[in-house]
Parts: structure tokens; sequence; C-alpha cells
């Protein structure tokens, strides 16, 4: 006899449960409110926005805008699942301009907490407001306002009190949904934003006119405490897309990718494809381990864009993302090309130094804790001088190092096991060696790039089933750079071929090539700066007298004196700064 086990069978929810677990998709905490008001008021085409958070957004998120408002007819309709004023077909999908379309923000934001709603549209003659608590409609009637809306978000998950047991402390969920204001106002310069927390006004970003890349960029000076002087403005526009990348020069970076954001139609998505194209255009500038600011906006042709992928909109899927790659890549490159250490330039002759239009530390924009000035465009001076003598910071002479011979240099010894000490004329270097010695090498093998030897033992080496495909998907571009790979079983493969300059570096080949991603360009780059780091000296390694001065001979022979990771190479004291140091009179 057959039994049915009631605790498998298949039954259909009840309505009220299944409009709270599809509620529980949309708002999840109250950065999601915030998400969901903010953009109904920016697509409402709001030029002043204010929000208002209480107790970190869970007793209450209050949105106000000056945007078009509603009717009575459209608070009746605001608020029940799917409706929505901004698709109507399915083809309007493809057609996107708004932030919000899918019709759940208010719906579900009204199942879970206590909504009320005050609109006035500018050619009615009174406002009108809607109350719904836990979804079901309290009141709808006349009422005063102004025109546009005020949306006022209460006790959120009173309804669903188990969600309220995963929320952080009141001080957390305000990080979170000032983070999200942020995210949202940023592409909109031309509109100003308020944060209130609490009754007190944490954030004002006025709206800012003029060109849109310059108003971009104030808009990100303002929202991130960012010196105007170091950003960095670059415009391209492509097939299908355009770009405006606010970032800063070299010398300014942080040890996160916190600040490179992508924007993609005026929205914040997380796309590790573009976020590596910014690392990639920023190659060999920045130190290893630290990464830019930059702020990528993208307009895309909204045919070549799917937003409808990720319920709360943070990922997209991109049909152009290959070409929108490439161009990012090359305008940040040209942009900074005066920086640039060029791959494709005469080895040593990369193009001669730019100055940072500004020398504030980076300790002093918090970026990088406790660590001096990092600027990679002028040669510097010891950042520790008002420290130490209570003097004015050394300003850098922008003055690069002598073309000296190795006879020349007065070479006084290794000091910490890293820096060789030598004196030029009035000027006192401090030069890492190990930094040097990678720069040089790295230069001899751009030197000998294109020439490759056949291994006489093949060099074996196990890899993933992930890495495995990477392998085979990248075997063009390693195979461009001299290298040769065959796998030989399952998880084995045996490298047969290296370039010259590789030989005797297989161990580091093989790490390359379990890394592998990005263009030939890149490729070449990282490898040769991969096997020259493994191969220089390290700190610690003595160093002879006259190995010593050759070594300071070469990289003064350098016209970009950083390593290929981005370090500088030297520290430099000409006779004047110290004397200043120690309060002499020259």
């Amino acid at each position: 006899m057959e039994t049915s086990d009631p605790r498998t069978s298949i039954r259909v929810l009840p309505d009220s449960v299944a409009r709270k677990i599809a509620a529980g998709e949309v708002i999840d905490r109250p950065l999601s409110v915030v998400r969901e008001l903010l953009d109904n008021a920016i697509d409402a085409g709001a030029g002043e926005i204010a929000l208002y958070l209480r107790d970190g957004g869970v007793s209450s998120v209050r949105c106000v805008d000056n945007g078009t408002g509603m009717t009575k007819e459209d608070l009746e309709l605001c608020w029940l699942a799917h409706a929505t004023s901004k698709i109507e077909t399915e083809d309007d999908l493809y057609r996107l301009r708004s932030l919000g379309f899918r019709g759940e923000a208010l719906s579900s934001i009204a199942t879970c907490s206590k909504l009320l709603i005050t609109s006035r549209r500018s050619e009615a003659a009174a406002a009108f407001t809607l109350r719904v608590e836990g979804g079901r409609l309290v009141s709808l009637g006349e009422s005063q306002g102004s025109v546009g809306t005020i949306v006022e978000v209460a006790d959120l998950f009173f309804a669903i009190p188990g969600r309220r047991k995963f929320l952080k402390g009141p001080s957390a969920e305000t990080g979170l949904c000032r983070s999200m204001f942020l995210d949202k106002a940023l592409p909109f310069p031309a509109a100003s934003f308020k944060l209130f927390v609490d009754g007190v006004m944490k954030l004002y970003l006025p709206h800012a006119g003029g060109a849109r890349g310059a108003a971009l960029k104030e808009r990100c000076v303002a929202a991130h405490g960012l010196p105007s002087g170091l950003l960095r403005v670059m415009e391209m526009r492509g097939s299908g897309f355009s770009a405006t990348v606010i970032a800063g020069g070299p010398s300014l970076y942080r040890r996160d990718r916190r600040q490179i954001q992508i924007f993609v139609n005026s929205r914040r998505i997380y796309e590790f494809g573009l976020i590596q194209a910014v690392e990639y255009g920023f190659g060999g500038l920045l130190p290893g381990g630290h990464f830019p600011v930059a702020f990528v906006f993208l307009e895309i042709d909204p045919s070549l864009v799917d937003f409808n992928i990720h319920p709360a909109k943070r990922e997209a899927r991109l049909r152009n993302l290959p070409e929108i790659h490439h161009a990012l890549v090359e305008l940040i490159r040209r942009d900074l090309g005066p920086f640039a250490l060029s791959f494709g330039a005469s080895p040593g002759k990369p193009g001669a130094p730019t100055p940072s239009p500004d020398g504030i530390p980076q300790a002093a924009l918090g970026l990088v804790a406790a660590e001096p000035e990092v600027d990679f465009g002028a040669w510097r001076t010891l950042p520790s001088a008002r420290a130490v003598a209570g003097t004015p910071d050394l300003e850098s002479s922008g003055v690069p190092a002598p073309a000296a011979r190795s006879s020349e240099i007065r070479y006084f010894g290794q000091a910490f096991g890293l820096f060789l000490l030598a004196e030029v004329g009035e000027r006192l270097f401090l030069v890492d060696q190990h930094a040097a010695h990678e720069r040089l090498l790295f230069e001899e093998m751009r030197s000998r790039r294109g020439a490759v030897q056949s291994l006489l033992v093949p060099r074996a080496f196990e890899a993933s089933e992930d890495e495995e495909e990477a392998l085979a998907a990248g075997r063009e571009r390693y195979e461009a750079l001299g290298i040769s790979a065959r796998r030989v079983s399952e998880g084995r493969w045996e490298i047969t071929r290296l370039p010259e300059a590789c030989l005797s570096h297989e161990e580091s080949v093989v790490e390359f090539l379990l890394g592998l991603r990005g263009t030939v360009g890149d490729l070449e780059r990282e490898l040769f700066a991969t096997v020259s780091c493994r191969a220089a000296l390290k700190e610690g390694d003595p160093l002879d007298a006259l190995g010593a001065r050759e070594l300071i001979a070469g990289v003064f022979g350098l016209e970009d004196a950083r390593c290929p990771h981005g370090r500088p190479i030297w520290f430099e004291l000409s006779r004047a700064d110290l004397y200043r140091l120690v309060g002499r009179i020259l």
C-alpha cells in the first residue's frame, strides 16, 4: 500500500509566506532599502536628495527628493509586486536606462516594514500619503507636501523578526549604508546628496557643474576626501561604449582594491575583469601588494549589457567585455605614459620621469598608514627631515642621478644589509641593492628577448584542473614569449623550451605559467619581472666595493629609477640638505 509522507509532499506556499521569502531576496539589511530608495529618487529626476538614518537604518530610513513625484493612482499601485513605470515589455529589458526596473523594491520593503510615502506632482493641488504595514494597506489619502517624494521605512523586519538576528550593530549597518549612499551619488554629480545619521548631517555632496569629466572628479574629491591635485581625468570613446576614468597618479595608492570602483551606466558593479584592466593599466608603477585609486564610469549601449542577472544588480553581463578591457588598459597606460616604464622602449630609456602635481604625503591622506610619501614621478629625498630636525620637508630637486662611471663613485659601504651608500659630487645616494640589481637584470632580459632555447631535460610540473584549462587556453600567448609547454598526462605538464634569459630559472617560469593572465605584453613584463626578482641580490647578501660601484653606476644610467614592480631604487640627499638637517649654514 502506497503512503504519502506529509513532510516531503509538495504544496503551494500561502501568499503571505511567499511574499516574505521574495522580500528577503531583495531586502536583506538596511543598505538594501537605501539602494532601492536612492534608485527611485534618481530615476525620478531629482536634483536634491537627502537620506536620513536612525539606528543604522533599522529604526528608520527616510529618503526625501524633489523629483517628479507620484499621483494618487501611482501610489495605489507602487507597493504591489511587479508594479513599475520603467518597462512594459520583455524587449524593454534590453533598452534599460533607469536604475530600477523590476517593480520589486517597494513591494518587498512594504512586506517587511512599516512604509510611509508622501508624494506630489508639480501639476497637483495637493500631495497624497500612502501607509502600508507588513504588506497590508493601512491608508491612502490627501495630505500636505512639496513637489517630490518622501519615503520612510520604519521598524525594518518587524514582520520578519528572524531576519533581525543576522543584522550587525547600528554603527556597522550605518557604515554599510554610507558606502551604498556614496555608490549611488558618485555617478550623478549634477544632483546634490545629503546624508543624516541620527539627526546629524554626516555628508554633503553639492552638485557639480561643467563638463562630465570635471564634474565626476569634483564628486570623487568630495565623496572620498581625495586630493584634487593628484587625480587625473581620462576619457575615451569606443564602439558602443564610452569611458571616463578618474584616477590617481602613481603617488596615490592603497593596500586594497576598495577604491578601484567600476560603474556601468551609472550602476556600480563588481566585474573583476575590469578591475584587473585598471591594475594592468598601472602595471609597473606601484609597489608590489599595492593598488591604484581609480573610479571608472562606463556608458555602454543598453543592448550590450544585461543587469537582470543578480537580485541586487551588483553584477552585469557585458557582451563587449574583452573590447572594453583592452581599451581601458590602453587608456590608462597612455595617460600615465610620462610615469611608465615602457616595455617597448630601448633598454634603459623608458621615458623621462614627470614630477607629481602634488606633494601631499600618503599618511596624511589616510591611504597608506605610517609610510613616507611615494611619488614615483620625482626623485626624492628622505621624507623624515621634519620629524628628525624640525625643519621643513626637503623638496625633491627633480634632477636625475649623474651618469657617473664606476671610478667616479665614492662608495662608503652597505647599511642594514640592503642600502649601498655612495657619494657623487655634492650628492649622497642610498641605493636599494635588490631593487637596483632586479632592474638591471630586467633590462638585460628585455635586450635578449626573442632568443629561445630547447631544454635537454624538460622541466615537469603539476597543474590543477583549473590551471590546466588556463594553460590550454593561453598556449598562443606564452608560446609568443618563447615558452613551450605540453600536457604529458592528467595534471602533469612539461616545459620544453624557454627564452634564453630565463634559463636556470625554470621554477619562476612554472610559477608564472600557473598564474597566467593578461595580454602578451603584460605577460612578457610579468615573466621578466618575476625572473629578475628571484635572481637579484637579496637583503643581507654581501657585496664587495667593486661590485657595488658597478651596480650603482648601472642604475645611474637609467632615466626611470624604479624596479619592475614600481618601487624606487634610491633616495638622495645633497650637501645643502644635510646641512639643513643639522642646522648648519652652508
